[in-house]
């Protein structure tokens, strides 16, 4: 177990709030929160008792916690009863971020119901893939994703969105189903940028103990507070406004669902949602909800720092900025805490098969080594593996293996794949990385994202997070090509944040602050941003695609 802090290790001590015991998960040995609630429903049902406490914001309609509940009780009564959907068996959300996104998620699990999470921003083909691949019965679909989907040939029922929330409640009761911590209740897609999105299946466990590990680090928080400020906990409380995020990330997403969603349910916060993305139109929701957290990627946060009208807006209602991802570019950070100095500013490492984070900065511990991506969250143990499966000891670089309760149970249907993630209770991440004798981990890159070049590997990311250091850099994307002397060299191809960076200037920057043989070949100024995926992340294999047509005048 990674070192604790004195308030973290007595909330997580014997009789602490947050108690831990280690059991057998499914073959694993892991620790788990001692009187967690059995099913993630179970967890969720305890928002109930916010009662008239505003829950959503989503344009002129908004919905308090009663209101959410009783539309999500009808809907699940409408699932068993009209649909016949049986507990375990899955059914299909394929729309846009919107209240009914989240009653249908909510009415699925009262329903005993698996939710299948698709990724309503991809192809008609990808969404086919993902509700057939995952043995769906239903699919709950808005107009647009319906029409995709029937287009493809689905022919799996399907409810349109607009009829989730009818406003007239079911006549049937509300199913009483038993469901147990280990069965799946999500699933979950991989990017899919390196082949066709697998399904990472997540049990009742995973998601509680993801939920669970927010709460036991706001308590934590809390506490420290607390201290501070020389007064009880329970005051201390009184004294802070109800939470309220800014719902920017797609609810598909382990951030969107997870970090976001039922985060803010079970703590009783407050979400904003935004229909299409703009810095202008965030900052006067900030302003008009008083918006506390801001969660979004560095483009996001950019927008806004960049915004010519960002001193028309009040934006002093922020507590809390943070970015997923590997590690914060440094320019941003610097902005960042310039522009907002009051406010916290944090960031993780996750993934999609982990149920979000495997590490976690924030404060003082970002600060202090900003180019990690934090220290390992408690319930999760990290071990550095080199290529022939060796432990390696700490400032080696080798392969990511994490071990938690936030794990998934398999990627279904492919067992294959699901053995070749695991080895004993660890889940093989992919990722390339390093612990520091402080115990902050560092993402080098994907291993399967390595370019070797003169018989010397070459990590993209990090290469990648030093010319994020320059102020003008907007976007920044490295890969390899073939090259006959070389085996491979390396291109850089970046978006500048105003006209006056060029290409030999960045590249003049990288041979300050690279060594010889990290220093990209090819500097390729690109004027128009980079398209993003579903998951906030730059299309590495499109980019390399266009430069080898030669799109970027290469």
């Amino acid at each position: 177990m990674p070192a604790l802090d004195p308030i973290t290790e007595a909330l997580m001590d014997e009789g602490g709030a947050f108690e831990v015991v280690t059991r057998n998960v499914l073959g694993r040995e892991l620790r788990v929160f001692k009187n967690a609630p059995e099913t993630l429903s179970d967890n969720i049902d305890s928002a109930r008792a916010y009662g008239e406490l505003e829950f959503i914001v989503a344009g002129k309609r908004r919905y308090t916690f009663e209101t959410f509940f009783a539309a999500s009780d009808s809907f699940a009564a409408r699932l068993a009863a009209d649909y016949n959907v049986n507990p375990g068996q899955s059914v299909a959300i394929c729309m846009k971020n919107s209240p009914e996104w989240m009653i249908a998620f909510v009415g699925i699990l009262k329903a005993g119901a698996v939710a299948v999470l698709v990724n309503s921003r991809g192809t008609a083909e990808t969404m086919l893939d993902a509700v057939t691949d995952t043995d769906c019965v239903l699919v709950l679909a808005d107009a647009r994703r319906e029409e995709k989907l029937t287009e493809q040939g689905c022919a799996i029922p399907v409810i349109l969105s607009d009829t989730i929330d009818v406003g007239i409640r079911s006549s049937h009761p509300v199913p009483n189903v038993t469901r147990k911590a280990d069965d799946n209740v999500a699933m979950f897609f991989t990017s899919g940028t390196t082949g066709r999105a697998k399904a990472a299946a997540m049990s009742n466990r995973a998601l509680v103990t993801g939920t669970m590990n927010t709460q036991m680090a706001m308590a934590a928080v809390f506490g420290k507070m607390a201290a501070a400020m020389g007064m009880d906990l329970d005051t201390l409380r009184s004294t802070l406004p109800q939470s309220c995020s800014l719902l920017i990330v797609p609810l598909f997403h382990t951030s969107g669902c997870s970090s976001m969603f039922l985060s803010t349910l079970i703590n009783g916060g407050k979400l904003v949602l935004m229909d299409r993305w703009d810095a202008d139109h965030a900052m006067e929701l900030v302003e008009t909800e008083k918006v506390t957290i801001l969660s979004g990627v560095p483009a996001t946060h950019w927008d806004i720092l960049r915004s010519e009208n960002r001193g028309n807006y009040d934006l002093s209602s922020l507590m809390s900025i943070s970015s997923g991802g590997q590690a914060f570019p440094r320019n941003l950070l610097n902005t960042l805490r310039k522009t907002f100095p009051k406010t916290f500013i944090g960031a993780g490492y996750g993934m999609t098969e982990t149920a979000g984070s495997i590490s976690q900065a924030t404060g003082k511990v970002l600060l202090a080594k900003p180019a990690a991506s934090g220290t390992i969250l408690p319930m999760n143990d990290v071990k550095i593996v080199s290529d022939e499966g060796d432990d390696l000891p700490v400032g080696e670089t080798g392969e990511i293996w994490v071990k938690g309760a936030t794990v998934m149970t398999e990627y279904y249907g492919r067992p294959d794949a699901t053995k070749a993630a695991f080895e004993g209770d660890f889940f093989k991440t992919g990722d390339v990385g390093y612990v520091d004798e402080d115990g902050y981990i560092y993402i080098v890159d994907r291993k399967t994202d390595m370019v070797i070049s003169g018989g010397e590997n070459i990590y993209c990311v990090e290469v990648e997070a030093a010319l994020n250091k320059h102020p003008d850099v907007l976007q920044v994307c490295t890969f390899g090509v073939p090259d006959d002397r070389l085996g491979e060299k390396l291109i850089a191809c970046f978006v500048p944040g105003g006209e006056s960076l060029t290409a030999t200037d960045l590249e003049g920057f990288a041979r300050e602050n690279l060594a010889a043989y990290r220093v990209p070949k090819v500097f390729v100024k690109i004027d128009t941003p980079f398209v993003l995926n579903a998951m906030s992340k730059i299309e590495k294999t499109k980019v390399r695609e266009a430069y080898l047509r030669g799109d970027y005048g290469a």
